[in-house]
């Protein structure tokens, strides 16, 4: 059962996704008890929202690597507990060549396995947090009020977690969705959509969100016009460079001016997709079937046409490809990158006048919030909001690293003792033999490549 409010603890995070979930773990791990830690949300899973924008998109696999997983210590690692649960080597040989890829129904299994075993739901207050305010007395701290401004908690250390703002769709079709008649036919690949076998389809993006979409109206039937506004993106296996994934890689990167770290930003988190064997072999019969395309441009004008959509479209890379009469559009754009259009960041930043630089807060190295992060009380943000520090921060391992580095810094504010080898081994131990008995009963998730 949930926690009643206020409740008072020395470390709340705010947000009930993934995040909210690995910084539970590794605190219980590393030494604090239930009641010092508190989850302020109204999901009553830690799954939920990734697992809707999974079922949407047709997600079966994860970009991330064998590493990439739920439970407080790196080891095991995904792929040992898959080749453990099923008695098979495959997994292990994959991940030596970095091409084991965890399937979405086994991941939110570890989620769940280890959501229950640690108590995250009776950590959890189960109000949306809308304001937090610095206090200095006795001890600094925080005091957090939900969105009718009712008190809900204190607590010494904050981790805001809040996850992805709204779906992003380009100005054009975000009109076009105002339109009754229009809106039913304009998607975004994150959200509930059906394809009809002998319609045609215009996505727009290559990157992973869009591919998936391309092997799913082909799977369907659907003819598919993919719609880049330049040529091919990078083929990368992982959202951001792989060295971005290891703690020498992020110290680079936070070596660098916020100026350049911003606009490398801006050049590796364009899309980029894996050039996987199944998601080629689905294009390839596509277009041997003449049912797969590409046009390089971007859509200037939307109205309705006798398929259901006509779309004019304009290239500056060529010949303009003119009109075209479509069944529907799919937006591979993904989210507004602005964490302002976050309600909390945006009072926050007002407030408190926290600098901003391209829509993102600028924070300290360790993902502080600058003029309210104190060491002896810290308030910290994770995932999208802190990819100017991590640059991955909205993957596993992103979230598995800021939330490893908040917790030890608020383990040392409060002198907490780290329990013996044997105690952490043992809680390990039985998280892993609980996942793998779980994943037992689950049909292995069929690889990328």
């Amino acid at each position: 059962m949930p926690a009643a409010p206020p409740q008072d603890s020395t470390i709340a995070v705010v947000g009930d996704g993934f995040g909210s979930l690995l910084v539970h773990a590794t605190a219980r791990y590393v030494g604090f008890g239930p009641e010092q830690i508190r989850i302020y949300g109204t999901s009553n899973t830690a799954i939920g929202a990734y697992q809707r924008l999974a079922y949407n998109l047709g997600q079966t696999v994860l970009r991330s690597e064998s590493e990439s997983h739920f439970l407080p210590a790196d080891w095991p690692t995904f792929a040992q507990l898959d080749a453990w649960s099923h008695r098979s080597v495959r997994p292990l040989l994959r991940s030596i060549r970095r091409r084991y890829n965890p399937g979405v129904p086994e991941i939110l299994t570890e989620a769940t396995v280890v959501q229950k075993a640690l108590g995250w739901d009776e950590a959890r207050v189960p109000v949306r947090i809308g304001w937090l305010q610095r206090e200095q007395q006795p001890l600094p701290h925080f005091v957090l009020y939900d969105e009718q401004a009712n008190l809900v908690g204190r607590a010494k250390h904050v981790m805001l977690a809040l996850g992805h703002g709204p779906l992003s769709f380009p100005p054009v079709l975000a009109r076009a969705r105002d339109d009754p008649g229009l809106a039913d036919r304009i998607v975004q690949a994150y959200e509930a959509k059906r394809y009809h076998r002998h319609g045609r389809y215009v996505v727009i993006g290559a990157g992973i969100a869009s591919v998936n979409e391309w092997a799913n109206a082909l799977d369907a039937g659907a003819k598919v016009i993919s719609l880049l506004r330049s040529p091919e993106p990078d083929e990368q296996d992982l959202n951001t460079p792989r060295c971005f994934f290891e703690a020498l890689g992020i110290d680079a990167y936070q070596g660098l001016p916020l100026e350049q770290r911003i606009a490398f930003l801006g050049r590796i988190l364009k899309g980029t997709a894996p050039q996987r064997r199944s998601w080629r072999e689905k294009v390839e019969r596509g277009i041997a079937e003449a049912r797969f395309e590409q046009v390089i441009g971007e859509i200037e004008e939307v109205g309705p046409g006798p398929a259901g959509l006509r779309l004019r479209i304009a290239s500056r890379h060529g010949p303009d490809p003119g009109w075209l009469d479509v069944t529907g559009v799919v937006a591979g754009t993904g989210f507004v990158k602005s964490t302002l259009t976050l309600p909390l960041v945006r009072r926050l930043v007002e407030h408190y006048k926290l600098a901003v630089e391209d829509g993102r807060v600028v924070l300290e190295t360790n993902c502080g919030v600058p003029g309210l992060d104190l060491a002896e009380s810290r308030l910290a943000m994770m995932g999208l909001l802190a990819n100017s520090v991590v640059p991955h921060g909205d993957t596993i391992a992103g979230l598995k690293y800021v939330a490893r580095r908040f917790v030890a810094d608020c383990a040392r504010s409060e002198r907490l003792r780290l329990p013996s080898l044997p105690v952490r081994l043992a809680m390990q131990l039985s998280l892993a033999g609980q996942t793998a008995r779980a994943l037992r009963r689950l049909q292995p998730a069929e690889q990328l490549s």
